[in-house]
């Protein structure tokens, strides 16, 4: 039976105010939830910027809770947690899934927030008429049911969801009727140009059969309200799914009622019309050309980027079974790949065992990965660093060559994820979805 929303809104007053991006509220009686709070600055290394920057400072005021989908920047956004003043993180509590190296639980305990790990697929109560259910994505992703009395709103952010079965899998541990659905709408990666139509597609394929499997009263495309803000991927944006491509597709392909909301509005579960939202999107969409768009910040030398490679392959072996590395390099799963440093103009080769050095071909080969220096020596520098520039995509590779490159450097972001490649480790791994979303990152499965 569809809920009476006139009865929830009279007893439990609920509201959704939008934010930007990824981020809304829900407020309930005493409780006031911010969801993925990134609402200003630059994420991803200079790579992404929110198509528009809004004051939220009256939304935002007396939060009681925040909940992080993940760790991404666009997501748990640093910058926010340090500008809430010190005396009030005492009566916010954090909300995120349990982890095994606890370090985002370890960051907030120390700036003075509350801290709630929730664990997956098991609903806890965080209010007498509000619980939450999470569901972990991997790598790093999770998706949240918030339910309020009988009414519930999913949020699956932009968790990889191109495998059915994932989607069925949600399906199956909430067992419920969804109400609202957050989900997004566009592309988050590098792409080249000739597949980005395609992709952008795709994603909306996505939400087809997100609403198919799912069977959400209403819909609400988020989570893509950025524009790939550096001229090294500037070129990102040509093919980009805006809001109205959306709402038109979710209008004829889709059961569910599209909401569109802009920032700061507030819905109350009501059917509403879109046409203002949708204006105040389109209007930013058409002058994306001429926004602001960052540049290389600093020029590293050969030197410089050797060093910090040593320091890179260092930390592996530090933290890795050697001889499980030097054997899975030799049954070439850490594939060496040739990287072009473009703004000092040097081709470089790589593995994992010896680190950088510079190419002694005289004919360099097709194939390589085309990068600055900046951008190497933040992969080189931070754990998240391959995941990173995949998503800003400031580089230029073929697709083909750039899953080389991903085999190459995988292992790093599995230790960003508290998992290490050694004898005593191997119950971390044994999640299905883990190893199937790992194959597919690996390119030894289709991830769909």
């Amino acid at each position: 039976m569809k809920p009476d929303y006139s009865q929830i809104s009279k007893i439990e007053n609920p509201e959704i105010i939008f934010l930007n991006h990824a981020s809304f509220i829900i407020k309930m009686n005493d409780i006031k939830i911010i969801i993925d709070p990134y609402l200003y600055g630059s994420a991803f290394n200079n790579g992404w910027n929110l198509l528009k920057e809004i004051d939220h400072t009256n939304e935002i005021k007396d939060i009681t809770h925040i909940f992080y989908t993940h760790e991404h920047p666009d997501h748990f956004s640093i910058p926010f947690l340090k500008k809430i003043e010190p005396d009030i993180r005492k009566n916010i509590t954090i909300l995120y899934q349990e982890t095994y190296d606890k370090r985002v639980k370890i960051f907030c305990e120390s700036m003075g927030f509350k801290f709630k790990e929730i664990k997956d697929g098991v609903e806890q109560k965080i209010d007498n008429q509000l619980n939450v259910l999470i569901g972990k994505v991997p790598f790093f992703d999770s998706w949240i049911n918030f339910k309020i009395n009988e009414f519930n709103i999913l949020n699956v952010n932009d968790c990889v969801l191109e495998n059915p079965k994932l989607v069925f899998d949600i399906k199956k541990k909430l067992n419920r009727k969804i109400d609202v659905l957050f989900t997004q709408f566009s592309y988050a990666n590098f792409i080249e140009t000739g597949n980005q139509k395609n992709v952008a597609l795709q994603q909306l394929e996505n939400i087809k059969q997100q609403d198919k499997i799912l069977c959400p009263s209403y819909l609400i495309p988020f989570a893509s309200f950025i524009y790939f803000s550096h001229k090294e991927n500037k070129f990102m944006n040509e093919n980009i799914n805006s809001i109205r491509e959306a709402y038109d597709f979710i209008k004829i392909n889709c059961k569910a009622k599209p909401v569109i909301l802009k920032p700061n509005e507030c819905w109350d579960f009501k059917e509403k019309q879109n046409e203002a939202s949708l204006q105040f999107w389109d209007n930013l969409y058409q002058n994306i050309e001429n926004f602001n768009y960052h540049s290389v910040i600093k020029k590293f030398d050969i030197n410089e980027i050797i060093k910090e490679s040593t320091e890179y392959v260092k930390r592996i072996k530090k933290k890795n079974n050697r001889f499980l590395i030097y054997l899975l390099h030799y049954l070439n799963f850490f594939p060496s790949i040739t990287i072009y440093v473009s703004d000092i103009d040097e081709y470089l080769e790589f593995n994992i065992l010896k680190g950088l050095k510079i190419s002694s071909n005289k004919i360099i080969s097709k194939k390589f990965i085309s990068l600055s220096s900046e951008s190497l020596i933040f992969v080189l520098k931070y754990e998240f660093g391959l995941d990173t520039l995949l998503v800003n995509a400031r580089l230029k590779c073929d697709e083909n060559y750039l899953k080389t490159v991903t085999k190459c450097l995988f292992i790093a972001s599995l230790n960003n994820t508290g998992r290490y490649i050694g004898f005593t480790h191997f119950s971390k791994y044994l999640n299905v979805n883990f190893l199937y979303r790992g194959l597919e990152k690996l390119y030894l499965k289709k991830d769909y």
